[in-house]
C-alpha cells in the first residue's frame, strides 16, 4: 500500500509537471479522433517511465503498471479530446493563464487536465509499483466527445486486460474548486440523438383542403412529445426529451412535402431509455397517421449506458478521499451530461469521480463547451492525490 503522507507531499512536488503539462496540451489542442500528437506526448510520458504503449486502434492506448505480484488490475481512465470551438482568451474574471494556438479547437471541457492528472499518478504508480499488489491499467482514451471514438477499442482491451475495475475523473464546473465528488448511483446520462421526418403531400397555401400538411402534424407531434418524459420516467428519476429542430418548406405560401424533427434524449437507466424511445415512437405514428402522413426515421437513439457508480467502490474510494484529501469530498447531483466511461462501467465495476474547478477569485467556472471555461489548476493536484489512494486502496 502507498503511505498517504508520501502521496500527498509527491504529488505537490510534481504541481509544476503536472500545470506545466497541463497548459501544453491546452495550448495545442486536437477535435476527437485527431488527438494525434496529444497521444503521442501521452506515450513519450508513459515511455520515460519505462511503460510499453499497447495501441486501441490508431490514436488510443494503455499501459500496464505490473506490481510482480499477484492481485487484481485496475484500469485508469483519461480522455484526450479537445471541442471544434474557439476559445475566448478571458475568464468568467481575467485573462487565462493558457490559451489554445488553434482558432479551430479548444479544450473547453477539461479534458487536458484529465490527461495531466493520468500521467502524474501513473508517474507515482511507476516509481512505487512494489509497495502494491496486482496491476494498474493505465489508458488514455481517443474520441470521447463525438465520433470516431475509441470506447470500442478499449472495452476490448479492458476485457482482454481482466480489468476488475475502472476509475475515472471528470473535473466539474458545478463544484467548487476544493472538492470532489464519489458517491454511488447514476453520476451522468446515457443520450442519444433522433431525427424523424413526417411525409405529406405539398401544395399551395391558398388551398390547404388539396394538400396533407406535414408541418401541422410534426408541430402536433413536437408539442405531444413534451408528455413522454412525465407520463413514464418517475418523479424520483430523471429524463430529458429535446425537440431542437423543425424543418419544412421554404416559402410562406407553399405547403411543403415533408418536415423533418430532430432532438435528443437522456436518461439515467436503460429501462428509461426503453420507456422513452417506445412511447415516442408510439406518438409520432399514431399522430402521423391521425393526420394522413407516415413518418419515417433517419436516426434513432441507440442504447448508450449512462455512469454508474458501483457501490463498493463508491464506499473505497469515500474512505480514500477522506484520507487524501480530508474535508474535500462533497456531494453533488447526477450530472444530464454524457459520458463514454459508461461502456466501462456497464462491463466492470467503475468509479467516476467529480472534481470542483470552479473559483469566483480566479474566475474559472463558466460551464462546459463554452468559450470562457477555465479551471483552478490546483484541482489537478486534487484529482492525482485521490486517483493514488484510490488505486492503493483498491488494490490492497
Amino acid at each position: 500500500m502507498f503511505d498517504t503522507s508520501k502521496i500527498v507531499s509527491s504529488v505537490e512536488a510534481m504541481k509544476g509537471d503536472i500545470v506545466a503539462n497541463r497548459r501544453y496540451l491546452h495550448e495545442h489542442p486536437e477535435i476527437s479522433g485527431q488527438e494525434v500528437e496529444t497521444s503521442k506526448f501521452a506515450q513519450e510520458k508513459m515511455k520515460e517511465l519505462g511503460l510499453t504503449p499497447v495501441m486501441c486502434g490508431d490514436i488510443a492506448f494503455y499501459c500496464i503498471i505490473d506490481s510482480g505480484k499477484p492481485g487484481k488490475t485496475l484500469a485508469l481512465r483519461a480522455d484526450m479530446d479537445a471541442l471544434a470551438m474557439p476559445e475566448c482568451e478571458t475568464n468568467l474574471k481575467q485573462k487565462k493563464v493558457a490559451l489554445s494556438k488553434n482558432p479551430a479547437a479548444c479544450h473547453a471541457c477539461g479534458h487536458d487536465g484529465h490527461v495531466s492528472m493520468l500521467i502524474a499518478a501513473a508517474t507515482y504508480i511507476a516509481k512505487h509499483k512494489d509497495e502494491l499488489t496486482g496491476r494498474v491499467m493505465v489508458t488514455f482514451e481517443s474520441g470521447e466527445e463525438s465520433q470516431p471514438s475509441s470506447w470500442p477499442f478499449i472495452v476490448e482491451a479492458l476485457k482482454k486486460e481482466k480489468a476488475d475495475a475502472i476509475w475515472g475523473i471528470h473535473l466539474y464546473a458545478m463544484m467548487k474548486a476544493g472538492t470532489i465528488s464519489v458517491q454511488a448511483g447514476p453520476r451522468m446520462s446515457g443520450a442519444g440523438a433522433f431525427v424523424f421526418t413526417v411525409h405529406g403531400r405539398g401544395g399551395h397555401g391558398s388551398r390547404p383542403d388539396q394538400s396533407i400538411n406535414p408541418v401541422l402534424a410534426a408541430s402536433e407531434i413536437t408539442c405531444k412529445l413534451q408528455t413522454v418524459i412525465p407520463l413514464n420516467v418517475a418523479p424520483d428519476q430523471a429524463g430529458v426529451m429535446t425537440v431542437a429542430a423543425m424543418k419544412g418548406g421554404e416559402a410562406w405560401n407553399i405547403i411543403p412535402d415533408t418536415c423533418t424533427v430532430s432532438g435528443g434524449i437522456r436518461y439515467f437507466s436503460l429501462e428509461n431509455y426503453t420507456k422513452i424511445t417506445d412511447n415516442m415512437k408510439n406518438i409520432i405514428e399514431c399522430l402521423a397517421a391521425a393526420n394522413h402522413c407516415t413518418a419515417t426515421y433517419e436516426q434513432w437513439p441507440a442504447k448508450a449506458y449512462p455512469v454508474i457508480n458501483n457501490e463498493e467502490l463508491a464506499a473505497i474510494a469515500s474512505a480514500a478521499c477522506d484520507k487524501v484529501v480530508p474535508g474535500a469530498r462533497a456531494s453533488e447531483p447526477a450530472w444530464m451530461a454524457s459520458e463514454s466511461f459508461g461502456n466501462y462501467s456497464d462491463l466492470i465495476p467503475g468509479l467516476f469521480a467529480f472534481v470542483g474547478i470552479a473559483d469566483e477569485a480566479l474566475g474559472s467556472g463558466a460551464p462546459h463547451h463554452n468559450v470562457k471555461f477555465d479551471l483552478n489548476e490546483d484541482a489537478l493536484l486534487l484529482g492525482a492525490k485521490a486517483t493514488l489512494q484510490f488505486v492503493s486502496d483498491y488494490l490492497a
